[in-house]
Order: C-alpha cells, then structure tokens, then sequence
C-alpha cells in the first residue's frame, strides 16, 4: 500500500476522534449513568472532609450512602445516628443512606432530602455539578433554600 501525504493525516484525525469518543465516554460513565454518579468527599466549611459519600441512582432519582467516616479526635471511630428517629435510631452511620429521592432536572438536582446524621434532622435538598465534574455544589434547607446551608464536595478520584 502507497501513503500518499494526505493518508497520514486522514488516519491521524481518525486516530485522534477515536480517543475523543473514548475519553467522552469514560469520563461521563456507562451509557445513561447519571453525572452525579459516584464517590464524593463531603467538606465542611472549615474545609474538613466528614465522610466520603457514595452516589448513586436508583429507579430514576439519586440516593447517597456514607461509605467512610472522619471522626474528630474523643468522637467515636464507629458511630451511630443516636438523634435519628423510628428505624434510624442508633443506626451506624457507616452505610447510612443519607441522601434520598434527588431527581435531575434542567437547572441541578432538586427534590430530595438529605439526612445530618450528628441532629438526626432531615432537610429538603438541591444540588449542583459544576462544569468540571469535579465538585458539588450540596444545599440543605428547611422551607425556603434563602435559609440553608451549602457546601462543596469534591469528587473522589
């Protein structure tokens, strides 16, 4: 076979798009895998990281797990939701579904609910990816989202 100098070129940019393709498909996950879908440190304001959350999607809405916990020193190593109500009480956190019903929409992530395993309250929750995939925007409220609380977490590599 005879390359002429337009057939490196040509084989180079197919090259090229191939690993494009690839690379699109592997950072957004299996085929219809929510972007949210993953491992995330959850980061107090301080900067602290909490918990490593993992999120997942499940019959069309998103749910979180606490997979791992960061225990201040005198805290215990493995605790448990002793403020948590019904079911939840005394529960361990480790394993704790503490994200429920968080439906994708155009503008984020809305209607679900978000558990604080240190009160035992729920909050109503909206969350938001940011551009690069890397870190979420978390905001927990009661009744009006002016008068709640957000934090970023980062997505864990």
């Amino acid at each position: 076979m005879v390359r002429t100098p337009l057939a490196l070129p040509r084989t180079a940019a197919i090259a090229v798009l191939a690993m494009l393709a690839f690379a699109s498909v592997t950072a957004a996950g299996p085929k219809g895998q929510d972007p949210i879908v993953g491992e995330w440190e959850q980061v107090d304001e301080d900067g602290q990281v909490g918990a490593f959350v993992a999120l997942r999607e499940r019959g069309g809405v998103v749910e979180g797990v606490i997979v791992k916990v960061f225990p201040e020193p005198g805290e215990p190593e493995n605790p448990v939701c002793s403020r948590c109500q019904g079911p939840l009480k005394d529960a361990p956190v480790v394993g704790l579904t503490v994200i429920r019903d968080l439906k994708r929409t155009p503008e984020g992530y809305r209607g679900g609910q978000i558990l604080d395993p240190d009160t035992g309250d729920t909050y109503q929750l909206e969350a938001k990816l940011r551009p690069n995939g890397q870190a979420l925007e978390v905001r927990g409220f009661k009744g009006v989202s002016l008068f709640g609380r957000t934090q970023v977490w980062r997505r864990r590599s």
